[in-house]
């Protein structure tokens, strides 16, 4: 477990980062509203935050600590804010890693143990029903 969390955390050199604010490398145009909209105090609606989501410069607010997808089929990573499937932080995808590092984290006061964390996540797949019982004739 705890290569996993040094490949994500990006302490391993050969490989990058997908917690966004750590490593040396990591993404840097993360598709999120609070990351690429700079702070001016203006409101901005929907479209008038596109020329942010489009733009190809970096975030000007880093979203530190929040996971993003990745990588592709060759190891390799899209840092492209309008590609929301490598770069935008869900809730989904940055759950497990949350719990996991709260579990790492040898903390007892907050009633996880590291060793049964997800033992009452169920199997992606249901296991299939045994096979029908021989013919007899």
């Amino acid at each position: 477990m705890s290569e996993l969390i040094d490949y994500i955390l990006g302490k391993n050199p050969r490989k990058m980062s997908y917690v966004v604010g750590f490593g040396n490398h990591y993404p840097k145009r993360v598709h999120h509203r609070g990351a690429s909209v700079p702070k001016n105090k203006v409101k901005y609606n929907c479209k008038g935050g596109w020329k942010w989501r489009d733009s190809s410069k970096p975030n000007p607010n880093t979203l530190v600590g929040a996971m993003v997808a990745g990588p592709d089929k060759n190891d390799g990573f899209h840092d492209v804010r309008t590609n929301y499937n490598y770069t935008e932080p869900t809730l989904a995808g940055n759950a497990g890693l949350v719990a996991a590092l709260v579990a790492l984290s040898g903390d007892k006061s907050v009633g996880i143990d590291k060793n049964t964390i997800f033992s009452a996540v169920p199997p992606m797949f249901p296991t299939p029903p045994p096979p029908p019982a021989a013919w007899k004739p």
